[in-house]
Parts: C-alpha cells; sequence; structure tokens
C-alpha cells in the first residue's frame, strides 16, 4: 500500500505493518505514522534559513524532525537533541515555538549550531560584510599579504600554495572584525564573526584537494579539481552574499516569533548537566557505527578555525564520540558480553573475524545505554525520546541497531515503545563509498511512563 500525502492534507492510517508512505514536504502533526511502516520525504527545505548553511555528514532533512517535534510536544516546551550535529532538530524546535537545547562533543557542530540558530541584525550585518569584502578585495589586489599559514600535518598535501595563502588572508580578516568594530555590543561582534568562519568553513573542503563527496578527508589520484589563483576568494564572496540573504530571512522570522530561547550547554550527551525532568521531547540522530568518523571528516576545518588545540591529537578528540573508532588494544583483547539477546550474537560473529570491530560495536551500545538512561533522568514523565538511527553492515554482519537500542531502552532504562518506522534516505550531501551505505534510518519513539 503506498499513500502520497501532501503537505495541505491531515492523515491517519489505519496501523499496517505493510503501509508505506509518501510525503511532499512537512508531515501533518496530527498524521500517525504506523508502527512497522515505512515513509518517504521528499524534501523541500534542505536550505530553509540557515539549513543549508554548511554541509555535514548523515544530515537530518529538517521535515523529520519538524514532525516529531510538532506531533509529540506542544508551543512552549523543551526539546533536546543531545547529539546534534549541524543543529537541525535545534532549529526546528525554535522555529516551531519552543525551547531548543542542542548539545555535541564535536566543535564543527556546536559551532554550526549556534551559528544557525542565532539571528544577526540585517543592517548591523550588512556594514560589517560590506567592509570585509572591502577589505579582502584590497588585499588580493595589492597582492601583499602577512597573515599566518597554519601548520597541520600534510597541510601541503590537501592545499595548494595560492589556495592556502588566500584562505589565510581570508581568515586574517575574518578574525579582525572584533578589533574593527570595538565600539559594537561584543556578543554581537562575536555573534557575526562566528558566521563569517562558517562561511568559511563551508569552501574549505570544496577549494582544498580532497574529495569533496566522502565522509572522510581523503585525496584521490582521479580527482583532480580545477582550481586557480583567486578561486577561493571568489567562492567565499558568492557563498558570503547568499548566507548573509539567509541569515536575513532568518531575522525576519525571529522578528516575529513569540518565543526564541535556545540553550548550547557545554556537556556532552551522557553527562547533560541538565535538570532532572527538565526536557519535555528528545529527538536524535547518534551517529552511525563505523560509517562517519567525523572529526576525520572535518579535520581541514578545524585546522583553519583552530578548533584542535584545547583537545590535542585527533585521535584524543576522537576517544570523546559516541561510535568512535579510536580504541586501545588492549579493550578488544576478549570478547565482551552484554547479556542482551539481539547484541551478543551479533558481537561473537564479528569477534570472528575481527576482534577490534567487535568492540567498536560493543562500545557504542554501552555509550548508548549510558545516554539513553541520562535522557530518562531529564525528560518529564510522559516525555517522548525519538531516536533516528540506520543499520549497519559491519565484517559482513548485519548490525540492525534499531533493535538493540529499542531492547536497551526497554529492557534496562525503563522506557515503553511507542512505535518504530523506517524513514527512507533519498539524497545525501556526502557519500558513504563503502557496503555500509544506509538506505534509510529506522525512527524509535519511545515514552517515558507516567
Amino acid at each position: 500500500m503506498v499513500n502520497r500525502v501532501s503537505n495541505l492534507e491531515s492523515t491517519e492510517v489505519a496501523r499496517d505493518s505493510q503501509s508505506h508512505l509518501e510525503f511532499i514536504g512537512d508531515i501533518d502533526p496530527t498524521t500517525v505514522i504506523p508502527d512497522g511502516s515505512s515513509i518517504l520525504i521528499v524534501s523541500k527545505d534542505q536550505s530553509y534559513l540557515t539549513h543549508g548553511i554548511h554541509k555535514f555528514p548523515a544530515k537530518f532533512f529538517p521535515e523529520l524532525p519538524r514532525y516529531l517535534i510538532r506531533r509529540f510536544s506542544n508551543e512552549r516546551d523543551t526539546v533536546l537533541d543531545p547529539m546534534c550535529g549541524s543543529g537541525t532538530a535545534v532549529l526546528e524546535a525554535v522555529l516551531n515555538n519552543r525551547r531548543g537545547v542542542g548539545i555535541d562533543v564535536d566543535a564543527i557542530a556546536q559551532l554550526l549550531t549556534k551559528v544557525k540558530t542565532t539571528p544577526v541584525c540585517p543592517s548591523l550585518l550588512k556594514n560589517v560584510v560590506s567592509s570585509l569584502s572591502t577589505s579582502i578585495q584590497s588585499i588580493d589586489k595589492d597582492g601583499e599579504f602577512d597573515g599566518i599559514i597554519p601548520e597541520f600535518n600534510y597541510r601541503d598535501s590537501w592545499f595548494r600554495p595560492f589556495v592556502l595563502k588566500e584562505l589565510a588572508m581570508l581568515k586574517k580578516c575574518i578574525d579582525e572584525v572584533p578589533r574593527l568594530y570595538a565600539d559594537m555590543e561584543r556578543d554581537l561582534l562575536f555573534d557575526i564573526r562566528d558566521f563569517l568562519r562558517v562561511v568559511l568553513s563551508s569552501i574549505i573542503r570544496d577549494v582544498s584537494n580532497a574529495d569533496s563527496h566522502c565522509t572522510r578527508t581523503v585525496l584521490r589520484k582521479r580527482i583532480i579539481k580545477k582550481i586557480a589563483p583567486g578561486d577561493t576568494i571568489s567562492r567565499f564572496l558568492t557563498t558570503l552574499s547568499k548566507q548573509v540573504a539567509a541569515m536575513n530571512e532568518l531575522w525576519e522570522v525571529y522578528s516575529s516569533s513569540a518565543r526564541w530561547d535556545v540553550q548550547l550547554p557545554k556537556s556532552t550527551a551522557i553527562h547533560t548537566g541538565l535538570d532532572s525532568e527538565s526536557i519535555d521531547l528528545a529527538v536524535t540522530s547518534p551517529p552511525y557505527i563505523n560509517a562517519v568518523d567525523y572529526p576525520r571528516t572535518h579535520q581541514l576545518e578545524m585546522y583553519w578555525l583552530d578548533l584542535l588545540d584545547e583537545d590535542g591529537p585527533l585521535a584524543n578528540v576522537k576517544r570523546r564520540y559516541i561510535g568512535t573508532e579510536a580504541v586501545y588494544k588492549t579493550d578488544y583483547q576478549g570478547l565482551r558480553v552484554t547479556n542482551l539477546e539481539t547484541l551478543d550474537p551479533i558481537l561473537a560473529r564479528i569477534f570472528e573475524t575481527d576482534p577490534r570491530r567487535s568492540y567498536i560495536v560493543y562500545k557504542f551500545f554501552d555509550d548508548m545505554e549510558a545516554q539513553l538512561t541520562e535522557t530518562m533522568r531529564v525528560l518529564k514523565p510522559g516525555g517522548h525520546y525519538c531516536i533516528a538511527i540506520g543499520s549497519n553492515l559491519i565484517r559482513g554482519v548485519l548490525v540492525k541497531s534499531h533493535e538493540i537500542l529499542t531492547e536497551i531502552a526497554t529492557e534496562r532504562t525503563g522506557f515503553q515503545l511507542d512505535r518504530v518506522f523506517f524513514s527512507k534516505l533519498i539524497r545525501h550531501f556526502i557519500r558513504i563509498p563503502r557496503k555500509e551505505r544506509m538506505l534509510g534510518e529506522w525512527v524509535i519513539v519511545l515514552e517515558k511512563p507516567r
């Protein structure tokens, strides 16, 4: 059974495990998606307002969290995304008159979420951007530059010499914005500077020698990009103009909003620091096991934006992530056992061929159990937790993450299962070029008992 539903219809579908629903744009919040069904959303809003300011792997398309937020919470409620990525769910929360709370350990994710959800006054932004553009074009015309090109591993392999110089020119001009506008409110200045940094970050992969469509930052002999002197600056200014327009549109929505409340705690998904029973709804898409290495994906951007200094080497950063592949040899010398019916046979089969991968899978679900426990703590009774996660193929073994998380949630952490449905993916910003590539995600809807 296939039902095509436009955003003008309100639909309640009878429970049917074989049902398949297709939505063009928004899903009306009164629509009941049956347990066990599959849906396909033809997204219209991937670049709506500031949603398209920066690429991000395995990114939410706005219509899914928007539907979950509207269906399982009320206006003025507090919505948490404990692994917020690029901030799609947080932005959708405030756009729908909720308080948005976003947490992520990834430095790029923190910056993107902050910029994506922070409206900037158009007149002030226009003045700064106009002055910045003049400074950039002046430096480029003079051909003189005394800025600092950052040092990092394989830098000269990743970038051509003239690209390095142009990126450094742009970075210097952006970093000088707070000094040049010292009379402006400090917080506003840093909001504008962070917006400019994200725009710069958004072009770095494209002007590098790395494959622009791979989740890992890699060089490929067959890919030789056509990048000429001046292209980096030209691309930045073109992108800046486009994103200023998007930010102006966000400001218009913000100006007419009844409430705009965003909180971005410097904490983790396992230790949120939030008060118990303070959250009405949680919505998230956890990192995939063995599929996206976020620090490696964003390493060039992190080098240029000085986001690695505090955390040290990239390997140290990776160990802080749920789903990390940075593990110690002593961790996987023996088979780990969880006493979970859905997980232990999988761990054993993977261990036969790859003990390290077996431990990585074990560690992911161990971390996710701690995360589910934390979300149970911060949710109000009757609150829902919606998790979008795909299955994985690891060393030829299918890992049905939604089934394992459902067992953990219901048997270990006390959640009740409301429903599970499959959301097909039809478009990615970045390809996953290996067998583990996902065709879609399972959406688990959990409820905290009243």
